[in-house]
């Protein structure tokens, strides 16, 4: 995430105008499809990372698509004007409600989104009933908690493989996860009952008490990684040269 705009404040409020999409790079291939669609890049190919505005149909471009806001912006205070003055000419439904749920698209992009941004991942159960998904959709976009969670749903039981402190009925609960430095796993820090939405707030408090986000910096975060073995591989192939080339220099000694 480039820190330097998207935690800007003003770049926050603005954005919260728009509906915000965090595609992951190499893990969707219709994603993967979209993205390539949306920009030009020097080799031909999808690299790393993607940044559009598009309009309410999904297709047209209201800014010129490339690897980052940078490329079109002097800074975040530009950034964020330039937000406020799209969001104008579409201004939307002023009373929309039923926000649904940012999901990942599965527990281990969760893990790896949570652990890179150092946030907390709630784990839904593979059957959990459409009140409890709303409950918990509700929960996310709540002043109080709103941009402080990640979102998953289990599939099965190995998607909680690495997972500590797991409950006896881990894939019936609602798990509150606090992933590993490198996304091998976590550890459960608090469970959320279904149908118990009005204590949620409280639970997660207590749970998340003295926890702060731990700023990694790659200088730092990929030769650790390298000592310890730890290399990621997406679903599908990188295609980005320069990505391609970093990860052949990173990639751990084999035993």
């Amino acid at each position: 995430m480039d820190r330097s705009f998207l935690s800007d404040q003003a770049v926050v409020i603005a954005s919260r105008q728009f509906v915000c999409a965090r595609l992951a790079t190499y893990e969707d291939s219709e994603e993967s499809k979209l993205l390539k669609n949306l920009a030009s890049t020097r080799s031909g190919e999808l690299e790393n990372s993607v940044f559009a505005i598009l309009g309410p149909d999904g297709s047209t471009k209201l800014v010129r698509p490339g690897r980052s806001m940078r490329m079109g912006f002097r800074d975040a205070s530009a950034f964020a004007k330039a937000l406020d003055g799209i969001a104008a000419k579409f201004p939307g439904v002023k009373d929309a409600t039923g926000k649904s749920l940012p999901l990942a698209a599965n527990v281990p992009v969760a893990l790896t989104v949570a652990s890179a941004d150092s946030l907390p991942l709630v784990i839904l159960p593979k059957d959990a009933d459409q009140a409890t998904v709303d409950a918990v959709a509700k929960l996310a976009w709540s002043p109080e908690w709103v941009g402080r969670l990640q979102y998953a749903r289990t599939r099965e039981a190995k998607d909680l493989q690495g997972v500590k402190k797991l409950p006896d009925d881990a894939v019936k609960d609602i798990l509150v996860v606090m992933p590993d430095e490198f996304a091998q796993g976590g550890e459960v820090r608090a469970t959320l009952k279904a149908g118990q939405s009005d204590t949620w707030g409280q639970t997660l408090l207590a749970a998340l008490a003295g926890y702060s986000i731990q700023v990694k910096s790659m200088r730092d975060h990929i030769p650790e990684g390298k000592r310890k073995g730890v290399f990621y591989e997406p679903a599908n192939p990188v295609t980005d040269p320069q990505e391609l080339r970093a990860r052949e220099r990173n990639r751990p000694a084999k035993p």
